[in-house]
């Protein structure tokens, strides 16, 4: 995170023929994208609270921007420890992006996933990608140095 954007510091092409843009470098605006609900759903409470109190823009017609919908998306992403996003940053795509934690056991950034939100949020689909996706995340948070207990390690399980 840069204030309340979602930096992409890694972006890896899809095996397909798909469009696809390069992102990296590019900052999206929090509320608008799974990685960047993924962090802020475990931010410290002061911090997230001071993120949940800036303006808000929606990118598309399906960008959530209240307080209380925004709320509802950080607290679903508690429960099953990853986040799902339906073209609230673009149109047509979708993302599922899980937290990754440090060895401070602080979430230090996400890894997530985009592509066609008809093929992302299909049910088999969806299922099987968040359980890569979660995979990923504490493969990283392992390799960072994360220890296994912990709140945000516990929700990746």
């Amino acid at each position: 995170m840069s204030g309340t954007r979602a930096i992409v510091l890694h972006h890896v092409f899809r095996p397909d023929n798909t469009v696809q843009i390069l992102e990296v470098g590019a900052a999206i605006p929090w509320h608008a994208c799974a990685l960047g609900h993924a962090i802020v759903a475990y931010l410290p409470a002061q911090e997230a609270a001071r993120i949940m109190a800036e303006e808000r823009t929606a990118l598309t017609g399906r960008t959530r921007t209240t307080r209380a919908s925004l709320g509802q998306a950080l607290a679903q992403v508690r429960r099953r420890g990853y986040a799902v996003e339906n073209q609230e940053a673009t149109v047509g795509d979708a993302g599922i992006a899980a937290p990754i934690v440090g060895r401070d056991g602080t979430v230090t950034g996400a890894i997530g996933l985009v592509g066609p939100a008809e093929r992302i949020l299909d049910h088999a689909t969806q299922a099987e990608l968040a359980r890569a996706v979660l995979e990923s995340a504490r493969s990283i948070s392992r390799d960072l140095g994360a220890g296994r207990s912990g709140a945000v390690l516990s929700a990746l399980r």
